[in-house]
């Protein structure tokens, strides 16, 4: 019986599947963008099933179906999906047509990722195509000003990591700094050390909902950096792409030539150099040889002619050369991106040198349907070795005077004074290497008979390393000086990720998707440095240390951990309404015993209106949804300020007992605190996203508020109490503000396609609360006036006196030790006399009032026209920044002899008889009480714009290539501004003793090539 069964059901299978194979029917194709280019990596689909198959390199496909009755679903990113019925046919053609909404554009959230559509909060995506022609060696130059509510600073020196800060200020004494996540993991190292080249995709969450899922460290926002991967069914691709940039100052800048430095001599000099009553015409009586300003080397440079100019001999203008290699694909089951990328530059001023070598390894392997194994890796190699010198030592050397003596050495004090020669630094064996390597190691994990339900892995494991040397036969007074120093920094992080994701329901109205992670996170520093001074021989550099004549070592390490475990929730009804809500638990080892931890929730809400009936069927409404937010955030404290903590300074040191040993003596110095908490940011975003005519016209606005309570203070303490300072927590500062941003796309065909774009942004932070005390008894909280902090006031609120122009010959009321040519300052109080207690005010802030962006980009046929507008203006009052041309530490301009024998930059408005409207007081004299004008730094520059040519297709299959691209750019061509400085933007002035250095303006040449 059981043997009759088995052969009928065998018979019952055999025709069966003989009936099915009957049935079923191979379809073939080519898959195609609107230009007839064709499409990998398409999704192909029957309908109602699993089974599919991705379009090859060509854009090509095969698949079985099970009938004519199939439908076949074509899908891509980027692109709106079709649905075509099979029915007899056996070849199926497809042209899949952009989809300008890019409503379905999956952006990195954090621990995952998300629909555009479904995002409830705040989140940003840079547009990096609008800047691959622009001579960026870091990711982050990419993004200056392109971004509403992302203020990226200026950098100056090669190399240098500019700085970040995401909708304002919320802090007095904690970390600025936001947190990066590169590959899905914490990151702590320099972003650029990152190759912008390996940089596939750039998102920034801003609002506290988004950012609450990296809890502690999140309040200063998010940076999400994902680098490329090879497509799946991709033939290698190798690129190669180059560029070289010729780089000079925005602010063209020089000091004064011989017969300009002799007639400032004399001006300074004015009441003996020039005749009364008006000190207008010159006494011709007044001779240079007769000032006790100049010493012998200036009157021997006098007399024979000399004209040196120091600024031109130690600055030329820099370059950039870069060269990157990449092959990217994939084969059935793995992918892979593989680049190589060589960056170097030579500064503006000399030694300022910057050499980057970088290599990348993506790798992801489809090990079983349900298991994908991957890795992301990386090394960085950087070299800054070279010393310059610093600039503040330019503009005061004397053109009477060169850097060398007759026999070809160089001179110590060329003025005759204690300023040493620029060139001396110059001379410096000099070593600074930077380098970094990272793993990241990650396993995928669709949990079998459970859809949707995955596991995620990440092991991060980054390794920093520096080593430093220098020496100096000018060092230490000219005894040589000479220092080895080496450092390292091992990050390691594991993140167990599980994410259930599966819409439910009648028509699939329901979606779910949770999100669980448990993780930590150590970082491991140690430094050694051994430095000596008294060198009778430098031969063996820093090499040979055991030579000074005063050998020091010093050492020093440390440990952090993290811990974090988060569950967040994404729900969605027909893809209208929205939420979402996320919980994290943190905890951090500098926090005091009694607060190692904390949680921070959010919330967000989101109405999609344009999916309502009464929107659906509109023809120029294609997206509008509004969204709110709210969430709190952590920011963490510097790794000991909770603890008391103990040194061995030489001071310390102590003999014990006659004839006894000397013994290290330890000191406490500083005071723990055991209940030093979390600064907390809580806040709220409202926003609204919206999307017109096709989406030729789409923006998003957002309001945002928060308050930061807890704030991180070094509050003072009492001489007495032997301390300076306890680090605690006061206070609370509010922030608030408005982002916008609005893109149009008035043209888009297959030979011409124009779009343009503005983002605006406005923040304002006010102080709320500080010490909560009222020692004047005057019914309010008592301002910290010695910090520069007031209640109801901006952090950067500038304190200081309001100046009424300059004093002027003849003037009666100059008050005691005045004089003419200097500041004029308002009495505020009225009582006749000027001081610090009565006549200071707020007479504006450093924050920007504003700024705004506008991109622009154009193409026709093969050639495209980019460019980028950045602007910042102003602050409360216009006065932003101290820009002070006679601040020098070294007080080169503080008396009436240095300021005649000391150079100084040209086209400086200052205060001379012949000149009594002058911008600036007259160098050389001082008034009773410290003053500077403080200028505007608002400005408009031209950042960006490209010309760039793409070979035609004919063309290209001819000479057998995939594409070829050449380009001309210019960067930071043009600023307008009243800032008399060296540039508005990094705010570095006319004040000497913090120059720093000028930002660069560009000419670059490049190509990009693919094969």
């Amino acid at each position: 019986m059981k043997k009759q069964v088995s052969k009928i059901l065998f018979l019952v299978l055999a025709i069966s599947a003989q009936w099915v194979h009957g049935q079923s029917k191979e379809v073939n194709g080519t898959v195609t963008d609107m230009l007839e280019e064709p499409l990998p990596g398409v999704s192909i689909v029957e309908k109602g099933t699993s089974n599919g198959v991705v379009s090859d390199f060509d854009g090509n496909y095969s698949i079985q179906v099970s009938g004519a009755s199939s439908i076949l679903v074509f899908s891509s990113i980027g692109f709106k999906a079709q649905e075509l019925p099979v029915n007899d046919a056996t070849e199926l053609d497809v042209q899949l047509s952009e989809d300008v909404s890019e409503l379905d554009e999956v952006v990195l959230v954090g621990y995952g990722t998300q629909r555009k559509q479904d995002l409830t909060g705040a989140i940003v995506s840079a547009d990096l195509e609008q800047f691959q022609e622009a001579p960026n060696t870091s990711i982050l130059q990419s993004l200056q000003g392109s971004l509403p509510g992302i203020t990226i600073g200026q950098t100056a020196t090669t190399g240098a990591e500019p700085n970040i800060q995401i909708r304002g200020r919320s802090t007095l004494n904690g970390s600025q700094d936001p947190l990066v996540v590169l590959d899905g993991v914490i990151y702590r190292g320099r972003l650029s050390d990152l190759n912008p080249k390996d940089i596939k995709s750039v998102d920034v969450l801003k609002d506290p909902s988004s950012k609450a899922i990296y809890g502690a460290q999140a309040a200063n926002g998010i940076v999400i950096v994902s680098t490329k991967k090879g497509k799946s069914a991709q033939k290698p691709v190798v690129n190669y792409s180059t560029f070289y940039a010729v780089q000079t100052p925005t602010n063209a800048r020089r000091t004064l030539n011989r017969d300009e430095y002799l007639t400032a001599a004399r001006d300074v000099d004015w009441q003996n150099a020039y005749l009364e009553p008006d000190y207008i015409q010159p006494d011709p009586n007044w001779t240079i040889e007769n000032n006790t300003a100049f010493f012998p080397p200036l009157l021997e440079g006098l007399n024979n002619g000399t004209d040196f100019n120091w600024f031109d001999s130690l600055t030329s203008p820099g370059s950039t050369q870069d060269h990157q290699l990449s092959v990217a694909g994939s084969s059935e089951k793995t992918s892979y991106y593989i680049s190589a990328g060589l960056t170097s530059q030579e500064g503006w001023i000399l030694n300022d040198n910057y050499d980057r070598q970088t290599v990348r390894v993506n790798l992801d392997t489809k090990i079983y349907d349900w298991l994908t194994i991957g890795a992301n890796t990386f090394g960085s190699f950087s070299d800054f070795s070279g010393m310059s010198p610093a600039l503040s030592s330019l503009p005061p050397m004397s053109p009477l005077t060169t850097p060398r003596d007759s026999d070809g050495a160089f001179t110590i004090n060329p003025l005759g004074t204690f300023l040493v020669n620029p060139f001396l630094q110059t001379t410096a064996d000099d070593r600074d290497n930077l380098n970094n390597i990272s793993a990241i190691f990650y396993a995928s994990i669709d949990v079998p008979q459970i859809p949707g339900l995955n596991f995620r892995v990440n092991y991060s494991n980054n390794y920093r390393w520096s080593l430093r040397g220098n020496s100096n036969i000018y060092g230490a007074g000219l005894t040589g000086s000479a220092y080895k120093q080496n450092a390292s920094t091992r990050d390691v992080l594991v993140d167990n990720i599980l994410t259930y994701d599966k819409r439910f329901g009648k028509e699939e109205n329901h979606g779910f998707k949770a999100t669980l992670v448990v993780g930590f996170n150590t970082v491991d520093y140690e430094q050694t440095r051994a430095s000596g001074t008294g060198f009778s021989n430098l031969n063996l550099s820093y090499n040979s240390l055991e030579q000074a004549v005063i050998p020091e070592i010093s050492s020093d390490a440390y440990t952090e951990s993290y811990n974090a475990q988060t569950g967040r929730i994404n729900y969605d009804f027909k893809r209208k309404y929205l939420l979402s809500a996320s919980l994290r638990r943190d905890g951090f080892s500098g926090f005091a015993e009694n607060n190692k931890t904390a949680l921070f929730p959010s919330v967000g809400l989101g109405w999609v209106l344009s999916q309502e009936n009464f929107l659906a069927d509109s023809g120029f409404v294609n997206n509008l949804k509004l969204r709110g937010s709210y969430g709190s955030n952590g920011n963490l404290t510097s790794r000991y300020s909770s603890l008391a903590r103990l040194e061995a300074p030489e001071e310390s040191r102590y003999v014990f007992g006659d004839g006894g040993a000397t013994v290290n003596g330890q000191t406490v110095v500083s005071l723990a605190n055991p209940n030093l908490k979390w600064e907390r940011t809580n806040g709220i975003n409202v926003g609204l996203d919206f999307g017109f005519l096709e989406n030729r016209i789409s923006g998003n606005i957002d309001y945002y508020k928060s308050k930061t309570k807890d704030l991180l203070w070094d509050f003072i303490l009492p001489e007495l109490s032997g301390f300076s300072s306890i680090r605690s927590n006061i206070g609370e500062i509010e922030n608030s503000g408005i982002e916008a941003s609005l893109n149009f796309s008035p043209f888009r065909s297959e030979d011409f396609n124009w779009d343009f774009g503005i983002n605006f942004a406005k923040n304002d932070n006010t102080i709320n609360e500080l010490l909560g005390e009222d020692l004047n008894n005057d019914g309010r909280e008592d301002d910290l006036v010695a910090n520069g902090l007031f209640i109801g006031e901006s952090i950067g609120s500038v304190y200081s006196y309001v100046i009424d122009g300059l004093y002027q010959i003849g003037d009666t009321d100059i008050p005691d030790g005045w004089a003419p040519g200097l500041e004029r300052l308002r009495d505020l109080d009225g009582d006749g006399v000027i001081t610090p207690e009565g006549d200071r005010t707020i007479i504006g802030r450093s924050e920007p009032a504003y700024q705004f962006g506008i991109k622009n980009s154009i193409s026709y046929k093969g050639f495209g026209l980019n460019f980028f507008i950045n602007s910042i203006q102003g602050g409360k009052d216009s006065y932003i920044q101290a820009n002070n041309p006679w601040d020098d530490a070294n007080g080169s301009y503080s008396t009436p002899t240095q300021a005649q024998s000391s150079n100084r930059f040209s086209g400086i408005d200052y205060w001379t008889p012949r000149n009594p409207d002058a911008r600036y007081k007259s160098p050389g004299i001082s008034t009773p009480i410290g003053t500077s004008p403080f200028q505007d730094r608002s400005f408009i520059r031209l950042q960006d714009i490209s010309f760039s040519y793409n070979l035609k297709d004919d063309v290209l299959d001819r000479i057998g290539i995939q594409n070829l691209k050449l380009f001309l750019s210019g960067k930071n061509l043009i600023t307008i501004t009243d800032w008399d400085g060296w540039d508005p933007e990094t705010g570095l002035g006319l004040a000497i003793s913090d120059s720093g250095l000028p930002v660069m303006k560009s000419y670059t040449l490049g190509l990009d090539i693919s094969f």
